[in-house]
């Protein structure tokens, strides 16, 4: 219970504070450090970075419509991806994306209709 409530409550203060300058910032910067990430032959990373990508598309596509409140939570979500000194820092191999993971997990299983409806709607 413990890391899942911190990790709901870091999902929380990201999303409380997220912005449209925000969501900017994470357009233009997640593709970066998902290429460095992407040789990876880590499963775990490989992960992340499978959600990674469906928060960011979700976010960017124009045509879906999102509400605020599931947008903050993708926002919130990947500026914490972003940040180089998270909980456990990135340059720690593996280990440095454990936290990542876990925030981006919880957003998602929160968005799951939202992630569900998403996906549909890619394979229409």
């Amino acid at each position: 219970m413990g890391m899942s409530k911190q990790t709901n409550d870091i999902v929380d203060s990201f999303a409380d504070k997220a912005s449209s300058t925000d969501e900017q910032k994470v357009l233009d910067d997640v593709s970066s450090k998902v290429q460095e990430l992407h040789s990876s032959k880590s499963t775990a990373i490989k992960e992340l970075l499978q959600h990674v990508k469906l928060a960011f598309y979700m976010l960017k596509d124009k045509n879906y419509n999102l509400s605020w409140k599931s947008k903050t939570l993708l926002i919130g979500a990947l500026l914490y991806f972003l940040l180089p000194t998270d909980l456990t820092p990135d340059f720690l191999p593996i280990i440095g994306y454990i936290d990542d993971a876990a925030v981006i997990s919880a957003v998602f299983k929160r968005l799951a209709n939202e992630v569900k409806s998403y996906e549909s709607y890619l394979n229409q």
